[in-house]
């Protein structure tokens, strides 16, 4: 019975590491399943509309979840956005999420320069 134990208390350290070592794989494979759909989707989209949206692509349990920011004032941006998803993920269970995009920026204006001949010449 003791020698089961040791047995036991010896071999212990080692399963744990094979254990964790496989846990580890599986989390990079499954994190290069998601990375690789999303770049697919994203190279799709790029495709049909332009750098318009960016899509996140990850798996919770056995279903795809897509979320995209789109403009709601472009329906069909939205549409190609479903569209597209659909071919990519229609064999398998997926969610699309839509979230409103935020307004693009005004670039600022240009800097006001001083008339001719009447630059500063600092060097600070």
């Amino acid at each position: 019975m003791s020698t089961l134990v040791a047995l036991l208390v010896f071999t212990m350290p080692i399963v744990v590491l094979v254990a964790l070592a496989h846990l580890s794989e599986r989390h990079r494979e499954h994190r290069e399943r998601e990375v690789l759909r999303q770049i697919a989707l994203t190279d799709a989209l790029h495709g049909r509309l332009g750098a318009v949206v960016a899509p996140v692509v990850y798996r919770r349990g056995r279903v795809w979840q897509v979320t995209v920011a789109v403009p709601f004032e472009r329906p069909s941006v939205g549409a190609t956005v479903l569209q597209t998803a659909h071919e990519l993920f229609g064999g398998v269970r997926y969610e699309v999420v839509l979230s409103r995009q935020a307004p693009a920026v005004a670039p600022p204006h240009a800097s006001r320069r001083a008339p001719l001949g009447r630059e500063s010449l600092s060097w600070t």
